[in-house]
C-alpha cells in the first residue's frame, strides 16, 4: 500500500458560505496520509473565523489578495506533499477521492497529472446534468494530440485535477497578473508536456455552480474569454521554450478558441474549424464530430 504524503491546497476568498464544507469533505477523506493547507487570499467576510476553527487539523495561512495564482503559489510553497491535490473552496470531495487519486499515481507513475469527472450542483447540493468533461477519460502520454489541438485537452475544474510535486516545481511559480482567476489552467495547459495524462471514469468532486462562479456567455464575456487563450497559450510557448522543448502550439489548431472567434463574428476560419470539429481526437463518435462540423456550417448559412 502507498503511504505517500498528500498535499489538499484549499484556495479561498470570501467563501464563507462555502468553506466549512470543503474543509471537511477534506478531513473525511478515507485516504490517511494527508496534509491540508487552506490558503485565504484576503477574504474580507468571515472566512478567517470559520477557517481558524478547523487549526491545528488545517495549516492556515493569511495573506493580502494577490489572486488565486498567488494563493496556489503561496500553498505549494508551504506543502510537503509528494501529490497536490486541489480543492476550490466552494466544491466538494466524495470520501474516496484521494484514495482514488493516489492508487491511480501509483499504477500510473509517468504521470503528471490524475484527473477525474466532477459532478455540477447547484448551490442546495442538487445535481445538475451530466459529469463533467463529455469525453471519455484519457489515460495515455497524449503530448503530441495535445499540440494537433493548439494546446487543448478536456479538463475538469481544479477541483478534479492533482498534480505530481515534481511536476509542479518545474513550472511554479504561476505567473500572478495574468492568473488572477483560474490559475488552475496553467497547471492543466502544462502538464501533457511534463508527463501522461491519467483519467478516472467516476465523479469524485461535487462542482457547485453558483453566480459568484457562473460565466455569462454576452458578447463581452466570450471577448474576454478569447483573450484568456491568446494568453494562456501563449504562456505555455514561453515555459515550453524556457524548458528547452522544441515544440509550441498554435491557436489557429485550438478547437475552442476557434469556436469562439466565429461565434464573436468573425467566420474567415470557418473551414478550419469545421475540419478540427472532425479532427477532434477526444470524442471518438464519428457522428458527434460530424454534428459538431456540420452545425457550423449551418452557422456560416445563418
Amino acid at each position: 500500500m502507498n503511504d505517500w504524503l498528500v498535499t489538499v491546497l484549499i484556495n479561498n476568498y470570501n467563501y464563507a458560505q462555502f468553506i466549512e464544507q470543503a474543509i471537511q469533505s477534506a478531513l473525511q477523506q478515507s485516504y490517511p496520509h494527508l496534509e491540508i493547507i487552506v490558503v485565504d487570499d484576503g477574504s474580507t467576510d468571515d472566512s478567517p473565523a470559520v477557517i481558524r476553527q478547523y487549526e491545528p487539523q488545517v495549516k492556515a495561512i493569511f495573506k493580502d489578495n494577490g489572486g488565486q495564482a498567488s494563493a496556489f503559489n503561496a500553498g505549494f510553497r508551504a506543502s510537503r506533499g509528494e501529490i497536490i491535490c486541489i480543492l476550490d473552496a466552494d466544491d466538494i470531495w466524495l470520501p474516496d477521492k484521494v484514495q482514488s487519486v493516489v492508487n491511480a499515481f501509483a499504477q500510473s507513475e509517468a504521470a503528471s497529472v490524475i484527473y477525474h469527472r466532477v459532478q455540477n450542483i447547484d448551490i442546495d447540493r442538487q445535481s445538475q446534468g451530466l459529469p463533467w468533461p463529455p469525453y471519455p477519460v484519457i489515460r495515455a502520454d497524449v503530448q503530441n494530440q495535445v499540440i494537433t489541438m493548439g494546446g487543448w485537452w478536456p479538463f475538469p475544474p481544479s477541483t478534479g485535477l492533482s498534480f505530481t510535486r515534481d511536476f509542479m516545481a518545474q513550472v511554479l511559480p504561476i505567473p500572478e497578473v495574468p492568473y488572477r482567476l483560474c490559475a488552475d489552467t496553467y497547471l492543466a495547459d502544462l502538464a501533457p508536456f511534463f508527463g501522461a495524462v491519467i483519467g478516472i471514469e467516476t465523479p469524485l468532486s461535487l462542482f457547485r455552480i453558483h453566480n459568484a462562479n457562473n460565466w455569462s456567455h454576452d458578447a463581452q464575456i466570450q471577448a474576454r474569454e478569447k483573450a484568456y487563450y491568446e494568453t494562456r497559450m501563449a504562456m505555455v510557448n514561453q515555459v515550453l521554450r524556457e524548458q528547452g522543448r522544441s515544440v509550441q502550439v498554435s491557436l489557429n489548431d485550438h478547437l475552442p478558441y476557434c469556436r469562439m472567434q466565429c461565434l464573436l463574428g468573425d467566420k474567415t476560419n470557418i473551414g478550419r474549424l469545421m475540419w478540427l470539429e472532425l479532427a477532434n481526437p477526444w470524442e471518438p463518435r464519428i457522428l458527434a464530430r460530424l454534428k459538431s462540423a456540420l452545425r457550423w456550417w449551418k452557422y456560416w448559412w445563418a
